[in-house]
């Protein structure tokens, strides 16, 4: 078997699998994939900090009025009310619902505005070519905020909730529905444009012209070798790739680029599913049979269950809301269960078979 020594700059490694892989130069839009597991390694974007910062700076413009300004107005039996993002938290924190009140406050509005900040900030670092610790930072903590960000998901909300209410009042859409929905657009838009490989290149490159250049370490690079075998550690938060020291001392192991924590492997990563997974295993069917919810209206009052509202919406005739409903509160949960426990069980039996099928499993279960 031939090998080839190679330096560490011209390597990558599948964060899928960690199959070690020459580094190839990408063309404007193209994909390239893991050859093992299909995972995506790089996805070139153009232009990428410049449309990040247009996008991002055209995000917290729309967010203000998205935020303050009026959504919707109801008009019932002579009566009108309106309100915006907001005073739906206060009406939370008023009715003594303060944990869910927290949650909407962090997932509606706190993280969708750090979010755009972060990334406002670090592509204006990488666009002007001004590097700084604080654009690094950013970067790194716009990565974590990327899935806490949920402004879709309440937008959903708000659509439902526009269903319910049809029949029953007059509803008048303001200016803050539009700005929101330009908000939830141009979230989804920024991650799309964000080539956060690039990024980090342009950054290693300015910190480079700033320090004393080293020659690159090398090693060698062996047909379907791992990083792992190899002694590598690919760097969860920036990509970079880092020779490990001692797997006993990992946990005290930094990235030189970013600082992020380096580890070859997650600690205690399938014990501490096992333990979710049985916590969901428990919570999955009160979930979804007992009340969530306790709408008053006119002196009478009705709970709700989740399976409640999927029946109620294919009822009334509204089966694209219900399915929706339906895929996301039950069919998603159960099936990320089943996956899991057939993942969990084939690691601890040791069972190699149908591999790739079980790859595309886990990727869809992540997806």
């Amino acid at each position: 078997m031939k090998s080839t020594p190679l330096s560490l700059s011209k390597l990558q490694i599948c964060p899928g699998c960690d199959l070690l892989l020459e580094k190839e130069r990408v063309a404007t839009g193209v994909r390239i994939v893991c050859p093992r597991c299909k995972s995506l390694l790089r996805k070139s974007v153009e232009n990428s900090p410049e449309k990040a910062f247009a996008i991002s700076l055209a995000g917290l413009i729309v967010f203000v009025p998205a935020m303050f300004m009026p959504i919707m107005t109801f008009s019932m039996v002579g009566l009108h009310g309106s309100s915006n993002m907001f005073d739906a938290v206060w009406v939370l924190f008023a009715g003594g619902y303060f944990f869910v009140g927290i949650m909407v406050l962090l997932v509606s509005i706190i993280f969708p505005f750090l979010k755009l900040s972060f990334l406002f900030i670090s592509s204006l670092s990488v666009f002007s070519a001004r590097i700084s610790p604080a654009g690094i930072k950013t970067l790194r903590w716009y990565k974590h905020l990327s899935e806490w960000g949920m402004v879709e998901v309440y937008l959903l909300g708000i659509l439902v909730s526009i269903i319910k209410m049809y029949g029953m009042a007059e509803i008048s859409y303001n200016a803050g529905f539009f700005c929101f929905v330009g908000l939830v657009l141009l979230t989804i838009v920024s991650s799309t444009v964000t080539d956060e490989e690039y990024f980090w290149d342009r950054i290693e490159a300015q910190i480079a012209k700033k320090k004393e250049s080293k020659p690159s370490a090398t090693t060698t690079l062996v047909a379907n070798g791992t990083a792992r075998e190899a002694g590598l550690i690919r760097c969860e938060e920036c990509g970079k790739i880092s020779r490990g020291v001692h797997i006993a001392d990992d946990e005290l192991m930094r990235c030189r680029r970013c600082l992020g924590r380096l580890h070859f492997r997650k600690p205690d990563s399938v014990g501490r599913t096992w333990a979710f997974l049985l916590t969901a295993c428990v919570l999955f069917l009160p979930a979804n049979i007992l009340p969530i919810m306790r709408v008053g209206f006119m002196g009478t009052f009705e709970e709700s269950t989740i399976l409640d509202g999927i029946i109620y919406f294919f009822q009334d005739g509204d089966y694209f809301i219900g399915g929706i409903i339906l895929i996301a509160s039950v069919l998603v949960p159960l099936f990320k269960i089943v996956g899991l426990f057939i993942i969990l069980f084939s690691i601890h039996f040791q069972q190699s078979n149908w591999l790739q099928q079980k790859t595309k499993m886990f990727r869809f279960i992540e997806f």
